[in-house]
């Protein structure tokens, strides 16, 4: 993902949906405005459905949520067990056709594509064939990387490493060649050049993509396997995810969506980025996919997506705290919230950002409900598709996170 702003940084990082519907306690968001639970029908014989009431109400919030974005066009997806879907469209994947955006366009997902190396990190530590545990040093396989032998791996999936994030200066390599694919190492180097954050590693939290460059570095190195067959063969072929592409070039298949940026006025505003690289991304954001292949992989980290008990429990329980954020933090892979009454994880989520796009992915443990949304703007913040979980939460809030009354077992339910 690329960050652009502070603001976003920490956005980002806890999961947007997390931070935009549950407010910092897991209660409701400021403004007053309560949780419709009730307007969700009980569920019929054909699986459910959502009841009318409550449709007329999404679908007003989100015309809300879309013209506030001024983003070109958005899909979103709610899916509730027993209680059926929600998916609903606004505007255009193509400004210059015509065409509308549709649930089976693909486009650049950012930084989500962290849950899934993160997923494929614990996946190979948990298989005894492969020499790789949470606590190995770096030093093991980038000796000469700043603070290599105090840096574990845990520190690098949940961004305690203190290894800093290059922020404007990726913008800037990005504007001045959209198509350039640097190699992994030097994507390394980069980030070992980058001043540390100021806290000593394990110590505090900085979200960095150099964590998951390097992430993907010792996955190549421990396994064998480049990258791309990883994701391929233990994630998008297993899951179903058949529009889904680990792809640092960037491109995308039609039905495809068209990225919009407002990031660099050189090239022109806004600029159409589909086909630009996703070279500065790698491993901390090169993915492609879909709405419903972020509905398949929702659900997948909702049932451990291959990751043995332990370590699905160390996921969600070696949670960085991000500073403001009470009750919500970045585990394993994927931004966390707890409930802080009752210890229960309400969601586990994740923000994507790439140069015009925006998307979220979010899994909710107590009602095994997933989130998925996809827009194709930046608004030259970043943070303009945010205006659409604001919009929905105040009427989705319960019905998917749930009200833990009780404690619940790690990590939940």
């Amino acid at each position: 993902m690329v960050l652009w702003t502070a603001a976003v940084v920490a956005v980002a990082a806890i999961g947007v949906i997390a931070a935009t519907f549950w407010g910092t306690s897991g209660g409701p968001a400021p403004g007053g405005a309560q949780p419709a639970a009730s307007a969700i029908e009980t569920p019929t014989p054909n699986g459910g459905a959502f009841d009318p009431e409550l449709v007329a109400q999404l679908e007003a919030a989100l015309d809300e949520g879309f013209a506030a974005s001024g983003i070109p066009g958005v899909i979103v997806g709610v899916w509730i067990p027993g209680e059926g879907e929600w998916v609903s469209e606004r505007g255009l994947a193509d400004v210059e056709t015509g065409e509308p955006i549709g649930r089976d366009h693909q486009q650049k997902i950012g930084s989500i594509t962290k849950t899934i190396v993160g997923t494929v990190m614990l996946q190979v530590i948990g298989e005894p064939e492969f020499d790789v545990s949470l606590d190995d040093t770096l030093d093991r396989w980038y000796p000469e990387f700043p603070e290599a032998p105090n840096i574990t791996v845990r520190m690098l999936l949940n961004h305690s490493s203190g290894i800093g994030e290059s922020g404007q200066p990726q913008v800037d390599r990005i504007c001045s060649d959209p198509y350039a694919i640097p190699t992994p190492d030097e994507l390394i180097a980069t980030g070992a050049a980058t001043p540390r954050a100021d806290f000593a590693p394990g110590e505090g939290f900085e979200y960095a993509n150099t964590n998951y460059f390097l992430l993907g570095g010792i996955l190549e190195q421990v396994t064998g396997a480049d990258l791309a067959t990883l994701i391929r063969d233990r994630i998008t072929e297993p899951f179903g995810m058949d529009r889904s592409r680990f792809a640092p070039d960037g491109q995308v298949t039609a039905p495809l969506t068209h990225g919009y940026s407002l990031f660099c006025p050189a090239l022109g505003e806004p600029v159409d980025t589909v086909d630009w690289s996703n070279g500065e991304s790698w491993a901390g954001g090169g993915m492609v996919s879909t709405l419903d292949d972020l509905h398949a992989w929702g659900e997948a980290i909702g049932e451990g997506a291959g990751v043995t008990p332990e370590l699905q429990v160390a996921r969600y329980a070696d949670v960085a705290p991000v500073s403001g954020q009470t009750g919500a933090g970045y585990g394993l892979g994927a931004g966390v919230e707890v409930d802080v009454a009752t210890g229960c994880v309400t969601s586990v989520s994740h923000a994507g950002a790439e140069p015009g796009y925006g998307t979220n992915v979010a899994y909710y443990p107590l009602t095994g409900a997933v989130f998925a949304m996809l827009g194709n703007g930046d608004g030259g913040t970043g943070t303009a598709v945010l205006e659409i979980p604001k919009a929905l939460a105040p009427l989705l809030r319960s019905a998917l996170s749930g009200s833990p009354t009780e404690p619940c077992a790690a990590p939940w339910g």
